[in-house]
């Protein structure tokens, strides 16, 4: 048996710039189930290449294809399959991932088979295990039967079960992936959903909003195997008990590992924890990326974040004196006012927040934010729904007046960033060339119509 893994491609103002590539971590965790299986397998990364997936299906004539998908990749999944099943209907397609076990509804159409809804990766390793498989005794997917589908009961995902992932993609593609100035950069993942329950974050709906966290000693027998000096841990918080983290910091020196980290902290645990700051600048966290979101009180206590401006700012003085690069995630609130965006400006420059990202307010569904906007929602096109994009209209301006302000703040940020030398100046040309090429779509679109 043979399966093939897709990560689909998706394109937007930030993924042209080719600031952040990521190696596909969920599909070498699958390469490594299908390994333990003895399973044939073969990573497909459409963010790194073209080929034609008819050439791909023909060259390794697969028995499954396996897709992820987040939300903005409903569509590319869309034509894999289409192309999957014209090329052979007998083909198994399985989809899972965010989008997939929040909304496992939105892929019930034409083409997929096998939705996994929950579980993680056992799913997925009791589908391979034997084909064909009695899809009714599978718990955490949907399944389709040629008439109806059936949704299974949730499973319980048992992250102790998982192997390492197989990282044979990583090493042949090792130039291609990297995060912000790190090049080659590998990912790994210590925990899954989020401990935390702000109102606009997706993150929190996974797993069912059951936060599980891997032993540091399984973290770093991981990290002693990853064949690369830049690790980006992608938790959406990193150790939030300190007891672990005092864990993870001893082994990294015990071990005598010498890399660079770059992790997710709360702006929150940063303020209340400068010692651990320290420690973990000492052994490689160079650049840590803090959920700032906006500059305003008023609007924190909105999105439950149980921050405050006192509080970023606290964070932010740490992260320098540990000479830890702070990357501020940042959001424009649909409701700001119009000299918000100078005043986020005016912010960024002053603290040196060089490398931070500026998103817009996106009520993802099932979040309290999406049950608050529902009724304001524009298009229900998911690939609008990628954080660069109005899906909602703004209540102090018109749309155009918000994306000029918008991607006029983005290329003010990235002149600041070029000019203080932060990244090459090549990213100044495409940060202007990409905010032109979507000014141009946003404007085609300001009248959208709910579709």
């Amino acid at each position: 048996m043979k399966v093939l893994l897709i990560k689909p491609a998706f394109k937007n103002v930030f993924t042209k710039l080719s600031m952040i590539v990521t190696e596909p971590l969920e599909l070498e965790y699958m390469t490594a189930i299908c390994k333990r299986q003895g399973v044939e397998s073969r990573i497909c990364d459409y963010t790194i290449i073209h080929t034609p997936l008819k050439r791909i299906l023909r060259r390794f004539q697969p028995d499954i294809v396996a897709m992820t998908a987040n939300f903005v990749h409903i569509y590319p999944i869309r034509k894999y399959v289409k192309t999957i099943k014209n090329y052979n209907p007998d083909i198994l397609t399985v989809v899972g991932g965010p989008h997939a076990e929040v909304m496992p509804e939105d892929f019930q159409f034409e083409g997929i088979d096998v939705i996994i809804h929950s579980g993680g990766f056992q799913p997925f390793e009791a589908i391979i295990s034997e084909q064909p498989a009695d899809y009714r005794n599978i718990k955490g997917i949907c399944y389709y039967d040629g008439n109806v589908w059936h949704k299974n009961d949730r499973e319980i995902f048992r992250i102790a079960d998982l192997p390492f992932p197989d990282r044979e993609h990583l090493y042949r593609n090792l130039k291609r992936y990297k995060y912000v100035t790190a090049k080659p950069c590998a990912i790994l993942k210590a925990s899954y959903s989020c401990p935390h329950h702000c109102n606009y974050c997706f993150s929190t709906l996974l797993n069912g909003g059951q936060y599980l966290c891997r032993e540091p000693e399984n973290v770093v027998e991981e990290i002693k195997t990853i064949n690369c000096d830049n690790i980006w841990i992608v938790d959406d918080t990193f150790y939030v008990d300190v007891k672990k983290l005092d864990r993870f910091i001893d082994l990294i020196k015990k071990e005598n590992i010498k890399k660079k980290f770059f992790l997710y902290f709360r702006a929150d645990f940063i303020a209340g924890h400068p010692e651990y700051m320290k420690k973990l600048s000492e052994i490689g966290v160079s650049m840590c990326a803090v959920g700032l979101e906006v500059i305003d009180d008023e609007v924190l206590k909105k999105y439950e974040k149980d921050s405050s401006v006192d509080i970023i700012l606290n964070a932010i003085r740490i992260l320098k004196e540990c000479n830890i690069t702070c990357i501020g995630l940042l959001m424009i609130d649909i409701d700001a006012e119009k000299s918000y965006f100078k005043k986020l400006y005016e912010f960024i420059k002053k603290y040196e927040l060089y490398l931070s990202t500026i998103s817009i307010l996106t009520p993802m569904p099932g979040t309290a934010q999406y049950e608050k906007y529902k009724d304001r929602i524009v298009t229900n096109d998911y690939r609008k729904w990628d954080f660069v994009h109005l899906t909602i209209n703004p209540s102090k301006m018109s749309r155009a007046t918000f994306y000029f302000e918008f991607y006029k703040l983005y290329v003010k940020q990235a002149m600041l960033t070029l000019r203080k030398r932060v990244l090459p100046f090549r990213y100044l040309g495409a940060a202007i060339n990409a905010s032109l090429e979507y000014w141009v779509e946003v404007v085609k679109g300001i009248r959208w119509k709910k579709e």
